[in-house]
């Protein structure tokens, strides 16, 4: 292959890759349901993407190295202080019991469908075993279930990924005849692959510890760590590094001797950018008329894992352990397919190859299921969650840092206004007093913004966190702002905080880019050009309130001698962009007003 070629072919795998999931998220869709189409287009369809001819052999490789970091960051997340015994129990049973009958219906359905020797269907259902946090995750984004379900499912979808693959790889190994006993091999992967994540997390704790990590460099050495741990693993046994990424992940995250906090933050950078790559370049793998060969008993397949096999699987794991009805349906009706059943579908395809073993069926089956549980599941169960009145709300609600009074002022404002509000007052101690004496009738924060920034700390402050959709940091102290963001900016991202202070520059780089026309993008553009004004009447005792329809001019705007500052809708959350044109009923503008304007208590 040229060079030419191979230059076009990185650039569409990897531009591809980031652009079909920014649709996505615009489109608010799975990101799967448009990488596998383009990764298809792009492949079989137009030729310009060959991966195995850009990569040759080290494609496998560099798949497995991408899947074992993306469950390193998947093992972050399971923490064992946020599964309680009965969702354990739950979780439990999903890996095991659940694996058990979903392979074993899988390899019915799979004998009787494609009418192909026992070894071959039991292959097949055991590449269909697996789920994986790639894409349980963004569909329980948009389902929003209440807990404990999505935790249940998160830690289901992490932890049977490796589980598979090693059913997959004995599979494999004895139709292969590389080893008469392969259910041994999955027993010693699993235990290889464990030791090996141990050691390096105890590696990267131990090191972090005693101050041997220069500072910038820990994430760095925790991603070389599991990539060493990988590779160690898969040349020890195929497939164990998948144990000991995700035994890694786990352990770092249950250790209370340093923190990870780096490692998460690059984990989750990675992630988008490996998903999208792997299925690129998979799908680009893809004969697209086998799958159109296979179409029909590869639909019925799919029928049986979604309306036999799953809810099954969802009764027994969840019974007896004091869910509701709605819990246990919606478990039982989640259980889409993703990376890892792709990746070892197309590496085992290629083993099958080589020791003359037919099997055309298995990577376009393969593919057809990943693409309809994922389109069923991602389309389906964010709509289920409503109808069983298991979802949460979109969050809509303010938090307001600041260190001055009409802080107190702004929030006291917008929640008669009928906006949720939680103010912040770790700062001041003339907020704290007010915040800690339990007269005002909305949440407030005054402990540490550093524990706040912990999502590990299992409180009502950080619970309030799940339902905050902007912040407002009200202060003009690069500290105070610094702390502020860096406590939001994993649950709200940078273009969710709005700078209320005098540190422009600040507000430019980390929100605007510089661009002030940006703000008709945010509840905040009212006062966007007036900022200094605005901060100048504040400080010469002018105060924040709420007024509707009736205190407005029959014409719209504010009152004389007062400012808009933002407005409310009539459920609550905030008008984007903010408009002072005429209230309807149920509106209310937050006005900048004088002191003695406001209204006695």
């Amino acid at each position: 292959m040229s060079s030419e070629l191979i230059y076009i072919g990185l650039g569409l795998i990897i531009g591809l890759g980031i652009s079909m999931q920014w649709l996505a998220k615009i489109l608010r869709v799975p990101g799967i349901l448009l990488l596998l189409p383009a990764g298809m287009i792009v492949g079989p369809v137009l030729g310009l993407v060959d991966p195995q001819e850009i990569f040759g052999d080290a494609l496998f490789p560099l798949v497995t190295v991408g899947v074992g970091i993306l469950l390193l960051k998947g093992g972050l997340e399971l923490r064992l202080n946020n599964l309680k015994p009965s969702m354990s129990r739950s979780v439990w049973r999903l890996v095991t019991v659940g694996a058990v009958v979903t392979l074993a219906i899988g390899t019915v359905a799979a004998l009787l469908l494609f009418h192909v020797p026992f070894p071959l269907a039991f292959l097949l259902s055991a590449l269909l075993v697996v789920s994986g946090p790639t894409v349980v995750g963004p569909i329980l984004s948009f389902a929003r279930p209440k807990e404990p379900v999505g935790t249940i499912l998160l830690w289901e979808g992490i932890i049977i990924d490796p589980i598979g693959a090693a059913l997959a790889v004995a599979a494999i190994s004895f139709i292969t005849a590389e080893n008469p006993d392969p259910f041994l091999d999955i027993f010693l992967t699993m235990v290889v692959g464990v030791i090996i994540g141990i050691v390096a997390a105890l590696c990267y704790t131990y090191s972090d510890r005693t101050r041997n990590i220069p500072k910038g460099l820990g994430s760095l050495i925790a991603l070389m760590l599991v990539i060493v741990a990988v590779t160690v693993g898969e040349l020890i046994f195929s497939e164990a590094g998948l144990f000991a990424a995700l035994t890694m992940g786990f352990v770092i995250a249950n250790q209370r001797l340093t923190p990870f906090g780096s490692i998460r933050v690059l984990t989750e950078t990675l992630e988008p950018l490996i998903i999208g790559i792997l299925f690129i370049m998979l799908a680009a793998m893809v004969d697209l008329s086998a799958m159109g060969q296979y179409l029909l008993p590869a639909l019925a397949l799919v029928g049986v894992y979604v309306l036999v096999v799953r809810p099954l699987v969802g009764f027994l794991a969840t019974r007896g352990l004091g869910y509701s009805h709605a819990q246990r349906i919606f478990i039982g009706a989640l259980h889409p397919r993703g990376i890892v059943a792709a990746a070892t579908a197309s590496l085992f395809a290629l083993n099958l190859t080589e020791v003359g073993v037919d099997f055309p069926e298995m990577v376009p089956v393969v593919f057809i299921v990943i693409l309809a549980t994922v389109v069923i599941y991602g389309l389906g169960t964010p709509v289920l969650s409503r109808v069983l009145k298991i979802a949460d709300p979109e969050p809509t609600g303010i938090a307001i840092y600041g260190e001055q009074l009409w802080a107190l002022d702004l929030a006291s404002a917008l929640h008669t206004a009928g906006a949720t509000v939680m103010l912040l007052a770790p700062g001041s101690k003339g907020l704290q007093s007010v915040a800690d004496s339990g007269k005002i009738p909305f949440e407030s924060y005054t402990g540490s913004l550093v524990d706040l920034g912990d999502e590990e700390i299992p409180d009502d402050a950080h619970l309030f966190k799940q339902k905050i959709q902007w912040l407002l940091i009200a202060s003009s102290n690069k500290d105070s702002i610094g702390s502020a963001a860096k406590a939001f900016s994993d649950s709200l991202g940078f273009e969710q905080m709005i700078i209320f202070g005098r540190e422009r520059d600040l507000q430019d780089r980390w929100v605007f880019g510089g661009r002030v026309d940006i703000l008709t993008k945010t509840p905040y553009g009212l006062f966007g050009r007036k900022e200094d004004e605005l901060l100048d009447m504040l400080d010469n005792g002018y105060r924040f309130r709420a007024i509707d329809r009736r205190e407005q001019p029959e014409e719209g705007g504010t009152p004389e001698g007062t400012e808009p500052f933002m407005r409310v809708n009539r459920d609550g959350t905030l008008a984007v962009p903010g408009s002072d044109s005429r209230l309807e009923d149920g509106e209310f503008l937050i006005i900048v007003t004088p002191k003695q304007d406001l209204p006695q208590k």
